[in-house]
């Protein structure tokens, strides 16, 4: 545990994958939300925020997480070159 801990204080694990996951979430929250008052006002646009809302998030957080993504594997890459050595 309290190695995780250290990995974490010294940037050797990241956080911000977790908290894109978390603010995600709050969005799609913030979606549902915003298409049930749309539909509480009798908006006719509604489904608008319950259906594209969701759909571009995921979309846009998945662009930010294939940043991570892409270190994660030249980490990889990097230690399987240092093994062939």
């Amino acid at each position: 545990m309290m190695q995780k801990l250290w990995h974490i204080l010294c940037f050797r694990i990241m956080v911000a994958p977790y908290l894109l996951q978390l603010l995600f979430w709050a969005g799609v929250g913030g979606c549902l939300y915003g298409g049930y008052v749309l539909w509480s006002l009798d908006q006719p646009s509604w489904p608008l925020p319950l259906i594209f809302g969701p759909l571009l998030l995921r979309v846009l957080f998945e662009r930010a997480l294939i940043a991570f993504k892409t270190y994660d594997r030249q980490g990889e890459i990097i230690t399987l070159l240092q093994h062939k050595k």
